[in-house]
């Protein structure tokens, strides 16, 4: 069981349903073991503190989520396809963890000092996947094939849209009335969106201000 006891990942699983139901702060021991089916006394037996089940719980969703990143950066796909590829995984990685964006904006704003053990893993990660593209990605700028564009920008443009998507989500599924099929069918068209955003501003002809007016057919190496 990934290296843990079954009563451990019990515990982990339940810490993570009443985490995203009732966000970090609200959350409690004794609902966790509640929900795992343990006494209090038995989950403090392998978690001392709230904190340090919940650092558990996140590892467990970013290593998930690093992992995904890792597996598109492949220099055999075009531009376009790891754009495309990138966007997907974030995306379904999102929507397999729809509850995930609050959570983490909670801890954000409330408790950043927990997201700091990320920093490093992350920075790694992205630089080494940016390394291996920079000369290839400045070659592609060059020739006009591609956009200019800082890749920081590029990356906070592919998380902002995807995040912002799970974030209003609760809101619209509320105001429009919407169904199961209703969100399926709202995700998946905006998904479609953002990657359509994205290419356009990737590989669409820039204007005179550097803004792109229309998209170009180039599938660029």
């Amino acid at each position: 069981m990934n290296g843990h006891t079954g009563t451990e990942q019990q515990i982990l699983e339940a810490a993570e349903s009443v985490f995203l139901e009732k966000g970090y702060k609200l959350a409690t021991t004794t609902a966790i073991a509640a929900k795992a089916g343990v006494t209090h006394a038995m989950l403090h037996y392998y978690f001392r503190t709230k904190e340090q089940i919940f650092l558990k719980v996140l590892d467990k969703n970013m290593s998930e989520l690093f992992s995904m990143l890792q597996t598109v950066m492949s220099p055999e796909l075009t531009f376009r396809e790891i754009l495309t590829e990138v966007v997907n995984l974030h995306y379904t990685f999102l929507s397999r963890h729809r509850k995930l964006p609050a959570l983490l904006l909670e801890i954000a704003g409330s408790y950043p000092d927990m997201l700091l053990r990320y920093k490093a893993p992350l920075q790694e990660t992205l630089d080494t996947e940016l390394t291996r593209h920079k000369t290839r990605f400045g070659k592609a700028v060059e020739s006009g094939k591609v956009n200019r564009i800082d890749p920081a920008q590029l990356a906070f443009q592919i998380l902002s849209m995807n995040l912002s998507t799970f974030l209003a989500l609760p809101v619209l599924k509320n105001i429009f009335a919407m169904d199961d099929a209703s969100v399926a069918e709202f995700l998946e068209n905006r998904r479609q969106e953002i990657i359509r955003t994205l290419d356009t501003r990737l590989f669409g002809k820039e204007d005179s201000d550097g803004g792109s007016a229309g998209t170009g057919n180039t599938d660029t190496k």
